[in-house]
């Protein structure tokens, strides 16, 4: 049986930054409480070993009492919690991905200049919150909105993306934006970690008969992945798993050559108990 771990692997630059941004900051504040709103990052596995440490998560911002110290989730964050965060004394600390950094500083450029923006993300992702919230001029996609012209008023507006979406239908929604709005401005804005993940199982060889992505169900760029794997390899036994404990080793009866991929956010370490159970299967 040929297993074989698809590069990039485990955690993507903005992730590790995001992690060792966190514990500095507990190293540096031992006598004060720290809390990331939200998840640091989207893999449970993270979260629970920050916890460990004494770096809590909270759901509400509401819920960090006031003083104390709050870090904003690599996803970025809605732009009134700043505002919140200063009326509660909280010292802030924000560990936004560079990458997303980059597409709200483009999405405040744009609207400066007047120009509204067709965001295309996924509703209820932070990230996609993020970019909501700085202005009602951005929209997020919606085809039926589109066709009927009834937000947009900008013959060129920009057109930008959630960072961990899926390459292939992004493709098709820029396809379907310039159909109705031809000079509008297209930004490409996936990452470069979820773009190579991604090619990495659209190039997998075509011998492959099992592909396991190893990342958290709250993963973004995770679930992209799994979505790849059974678009590009229909015929191909595809599946998601957190851990190896998850692993069905049922799936694995009969199979040459199998391919593990893993989100941005998942440990290395979990990654090699998946391989290790694999092959010592």
């Amino acid at each position: 049986m040929k297993v074989e771990i698809l590069n990039p692997k485990a955690y993507c630059a903005g992730v590790s930054n995001a992690i060792s941004l966190a514990l500095k900051v507990r190293k540096d504040n031992p006598h004060r409480e720290v809390y990331v709103l939200g998840m640091l990052v989207h893999n449970n596995f993270v979260v629970k070993s920050l916890e460990k440490q004494g770096i809590k998560s909270v759901n509400k911002i509401e819920d960090i009492p006031d003083g104390q110290i709050v870090i904003f989730s690599a996803h970025g964050h809605k732009r009134e919690l700043d505002a919140i965060a200063k009326e509660k004394n909280l010292t802030i600390y924000d560990s936004i991905c560079p990458k997303v950094l980059h597409n709200i500083t483009l999405i405040e450029e744009n609207l400066e200049k007047g120009h509204q923006i067709i965001y295309i993300g996924q509703a209820g992702h932070p990230e996609a919150e993020a970019c909501l919230s700085l202005s009602k001029k951005v929209i997020l996609y919606d085809k039926n909105v589109l066709k009927n012209y009834q937000l947009i008023n900008d013959e060129s507006p920009l057109v930008i993306n959630q960072t961990t979406l899926n390459i292939l239908d992004i493709k098709n929604d820029h396809e379907d934006i310039l159909k109705v709005f031809p000079k509008a401005r297209i930004a490409d804005e996936i990452c470069g970690s979820t773009r190579l993940r991604q090619k990495a199982i659209v190039d997998s060889s075509t011998d492959v008969d099992l592909i396991i992505v190893v990342g958290d169900q709250k993963s973004s760029n995770s679930k992209r992945l799994l979505e790849i794997a059974r678009s590009t390899h229909p015929h191909v036994s595809s599946i998601m798993i957190s851990d190896a404990r998850e692993l069905d080793v049922s799936l694995l009866i009969n199979k040459n050559h199998i391919v593990i991929s893993s989100g941005a956010s998942t440990p290395n370490e979990i990654i090699d108990e998946v391989y290790n159970r694999i092959i010592n299967y």
